[in-house]
């Protein structure tokens, strides 16, 4: 992984947890940026769901709001 503001490799994981299940809080040493990035346990993730229906599927126009 690099750092997606300069692209040293010289960085470090702060927490496990970022803003979404998928993402963990990265800094750069190089810069001393803090980011997100997606977690290695997760890549591949979406593999997973070949097959299944999108998001978008449930996205219908049939809402009772809709105009």
């Amino acid at each position: 992984m690099t750092c997606v503001f300069c692209g040293s490799e010289d960085i470090e994981m702060v927490a496990p947890w970022g803003g979404q299940i998928i993402t963990c809080q990265v800094r750069c040493r190089a810069c001393n940026t803090y980011f997100e990035a997606i977690r290695e346990d997760f890549d591949g993730a979406a593999d997973a769901f070949d097959g299944a229906a999108s998001v978008t599927d449930s996205w219908t126009s049939n809402s009772v709001d809709d105009r």
